[in-house]
Protein backbone atom coordinates (compact mmCIF):
# COMPACT_ATOMS: atom_id res chain seq x y z
CA UNK A 1 0.00 0.00 0.00
CA UNK A 2 1.52 3.40 -0.98
CA UNK A 3 2.51 5.63 1.94
CA UNK A 4 -0.09 8.33 1.23
CA UNK A 5 -2.94 5.82 1.19
CA UNK A 6 -1.59 4.27 4.38
CA UNK A 7 -1.45 7.69 6.08
CA UNK A 8 -5.02 8.53 5.02
CA UNK A 9 -6.24 5.12 6.20
CA UNK A 10 -4.51 5.54 9.57
CA UNK A 11 -5.95 9.04 10.04
CA UNK A 12 -9.44 7.90 9.07
CA UNK A 13 -9.25 4.88 11.37
CA UNK A 14 -8.57 7.10 14.37
CA UNK A 15 -11.00 9.70 13.09
CA UNK A 16 -13.80 7.17 12.88
CA UNK A 17 -14.24 6.87 16.63
CA UNK A 18 -16.42 10.03 16.92
CA UNK A 19 -18.52 8.71 14.03
CA UNK A 20 -19.62 5.70 16.03
CA UNK A 21 -21.87 7.93 18.11
CA UNK A 22 -23.68 8.95 14.92
CA UNK A 23 -24.55 5.39 13.91
CA UNK A 24 -27.15 4.84 16.59
CA UNK A 25 -27.46 2.02 19.08
CA UNK A 26 -26.24 -1.44 18.16
CA UNK A 27 -29.01 -3.99 18.13
CA UNK A 28 -27.66 -6.15 20.95
CA UNK A 29 -30.89 -8.11 21.13
CA UNK A 30 -30.59 -9.20 17.48
CA UNK A 31 -27.93 -11.94 17.23
CA UNK A 32 -28.00 -11.71 13.40
CA UNK A 33 -26.91 -8.05 13.55
CA UNK A 34 -23.13 -7.77 13.39
CA UNK A 35 -21.57 -5.66 16.13
CA UNK A 36 -18.91 -4.18 13.86
CA UNK A 37 -19.23 -0.81 12.15
CA UNK A 38 -17.70 0.33 8.88
CA UNK A 39 -17.72 3.60 7.00
CA UNK A 40 -17.15 4.63 3.39
CA UNK A 41 -14.57 7.35 3.11
CA UNK A 42 -13.92 7.47 -0.63
CA UNK A 43 -14.86 11.14 -0.96
CA UNK A 44 -12.88 12.00 2.16
CA UNK A 45 -9.74 10.18 1.03
CA UNK A 46 -9.97 11.79 -2.44
CA UNK A 47 -10.13 15.20 -0.78
CA UNK A 48 -7.07 14.40 1.37
CA UNK A 49 -5.14 13.17 -1.69
CA UNK A 50 -5.96 16.33 -3.64
CA UNK A 51 -5.06 18.59 -0.73
CA UNK A 52 -1.86 17.01 0.66
CA UNK A 53 1.28 15.68 -0.99
CA UNK A 54 2.57 12.26 0.07
CA UNK A 55 5.27 13.94 2.20
CA UNK A 56 2.70 16.21 3.88
CA UNK A 57 0.46 13.24 4.68
CA UNK A 58 3.40 11.36 6.15
CA UNK A 59 4.26 14.39 8.31
CA UNK A 60 0.70 14.86 9.65
CA UNK A 61 0.58 14.02 13.32
CA UNK A 62 -2.41 13.53 15.64
CA UNK A 63 -2.05 17.13 16.83
CA UNK A 64 -2.37 18.43 13.25
CA UNK A 65 -5.79 16.98 12.43
CA UNK A 66 -8.95 16.01 14.22
CA UNK A 67 -12.57 15.11 13.58
CA UNK A 68 -15.62 16.79 15.07
CA UNK A 69 -19.11 15.32 14.90
CA UNK A 70 -22.09 17.69 15.12
CA UNK A 71 -25.74 16.72 15.50
CA UNK A 72 -27.74 19.84 14.76
CA UNK A 73 -31.13 19.89 16.45
CA UNK A 74 -34.31 21.86 16.96
CA UNK A 75 -33.38 21.82 20.66
CA UNK A 76 -30.00 23.57 20.24
CA UNK A 77 -29.51 26.57 22.54
CA UNK A 78 -29.40 29.48 22.29
CA UNK A 79 -30.60 29.03 18.70
CA UNK A 80 -32.34 25.98 17.25
CA UNK A 81 -31.13 24.35 14.04
CA UNK A 82 -32.81 22.00 11.63
CA UNK A 83 -31.89 18.38 12.36
CA UNK A 84 -28.73 17.46 10.47
CA UNK A 85 -25.66 15.35 11.21
CA UNK A 86 -22.27 16.50 9.97
CA UNK A 87 -18.64 15.64 10.47
CA UNK A 88 -15.72 18.07 10.17
CA UNK A 89 -12.31 16.73 9.16
CA UNK A 90 -10.14 19.54 10.53
CA UNK A 91 -6.70 19.96 8.93
CA UNK A 92 -4.06 22.70 8.63
CA UNK A 93 -5.16 23.24 5.00
CA UNK A 94 -8.87 23.72 5.64
CA UNK A 95 -11.69 21.58 6.91
CA UNK A 96 -13.81 19.12 4.99
CA UNK A 97 -17.48 19.26 5.96
CA UNK A 98 -19.34 16.01 5.37
CA UNK A 99 -22.77 14.55 5.95
CA UNK A 100 -22.71 11.41 8.08
CA UNK A 101 -25.31 8.86 7.06
CA UNK A 102 -25.78 5.60 8.91
CA UNK A 103 -27.11 2.57 7.11
CA UNK A 104 -27.44 -0.51 9.33
CA UNK A 105 -23.86 -1.13 10.48
CA UNK A 106 -22.13 1.33 8.14
CA UNK A 107 -21.49 5.07 8.13
CA UNK A 108 -21.05 6.90 4.83
CA UNK A 109 -19.55 10.37 4.59
CA UNK A 110 -20.71 12.62 1.75
CA UNK A 111 -18.49 15.71 1.28
CA UNK A 112 -20.58 18.92 1.39
CA UNK A 113 -18.18 21.85 1.61
CA UNK A 114 -14.69 23.03 2.50
CA UNK A 115 -14.38 25.42 5.42
CA UNK A 116 -11.58 27.94 5.85
CA UNK A 117 -12.10 29.97 9.00
CA UNK A 118 -15.85 30.58 8.98
CA UNK A 119 -16.20 30.63 5.15
CA UNK A 120 -17.82 27.59 3.48
CA UNK A 121 -17.11 26.84 -0.18
CA UNK A 122 -17.82 24.13 -2.75
CA UNK A 123 -15.66 21.00 -2.49
CA UNK A 124 -14.90 20.94 -6.23
CA UNK A 125 -14.27 24.66 -6.65
CA UNK A 126 -13.28 26.57 -3.55
CA UNK A 127 -13.69 29.78 -5.53
CA UNK A 128 -17.48 29.29 -5.37
CA UNK A 129 -18.54 29.96 -1.78
CA UNK A 130 -21.81 29.75 0.10
CA UNK A 131 -20.90 32.43 2.65
CA UNK A 132 -19.54 32.77 6.18
CA UNK A 133 -21.23 31.06 9.10
CA UNK A 134 -20.49 31.19 12.83
CA UNK A 135 -21.33 27.52 13.48
CA UNK A 136 -21.42 24.43 11.24
CA UNK A 137 -25.15 24.04 11.98
CA UNK A 138 -25.74 27.58 10.66
CA UNK A 139 -24.23 26.41 7.37
CA UNK A 140 -26.50 23.33 7.20
CA UNK A 141 -29.52 25.51 8.01
CA UNK A 142 -28.59 27.82 5.13
CA UNK A 143 -27.83 25.04 2.67
CA UNK A 144 -30.61 22.57 3.56
CA UNK A 145 -33.04 24.61 5.68
CA UNK A 146 -35.52 25.43 2.88
CA UNK A 147 -35.91 21.68 2.23
CA UNK A 148 -35.95 20.63 5.90
CA UNK A 149 -38.46 23.33 6.88
CA UNK A 150 -41.17 21.36 5.10
CA UNK A 151 -40.54 18.37 7.38
CA UNK A 152 -39.88 20.34 10.59
CA UNK A 153 -42.21 23.36 10.32
CA UNK A 154 -42.15 24.27 14.02
CA UNK A 155 -38.41 23.76 14.52
CA UNK A 156 -37.37 27.34 13.88
CA UNK A 157 -40.66 29.20 13.93
CA UNK A 158 -39.19 32.26 15.72
CA UNK A 159 -35.74 32.08 14.12
CA UNK A 160 -36.57 31.38 10.47
CA UNK A 161 -35.10 34.49 8.83
CA UNK A 162 -31.75 34.72 10.64
CA UNK A 163 -31.00 31.00 10.27
CA UNK A 164 -31.20 31.11 6.50
CA UNK A 165 -28.91 34.12 6.00
CA UNK A 166 -25.11 33.74 5.95
CA UNK A 167 -23.24 35.65 8.65
CA UNK A 168 -21.23 37.34 5.91
CA UNK A 169 -24.40 38.97 4.58
CA UNK A 170 -24.75 36.74 1.52
CA UNK A 171 -27.96 36.52 -0.41
CA UNK A 172 -28.09 32.73 -0.77
CA UNK A 173 -26.09 32.75 -3.99
CA UNK A 174 -22.45 32.00 -4.53
CA UNK A 175 -20.10 34.95 -4.19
Amino acid sequence: MPANIRQIALFLTYASFPLLSLTGEARASDPAMPHTRTFDVQGVSLWFKSRFSEAELAALGPEDSRVEAHSCSCYDNPRPHFPYRIVLFITPKGDLVGRAESQESAVNITPLAVRKGNRYCEVESEEQCYGAFEHPCDFTDFRFGPYLQEFFPSCKADDRQTALTPAGGGNGRFH
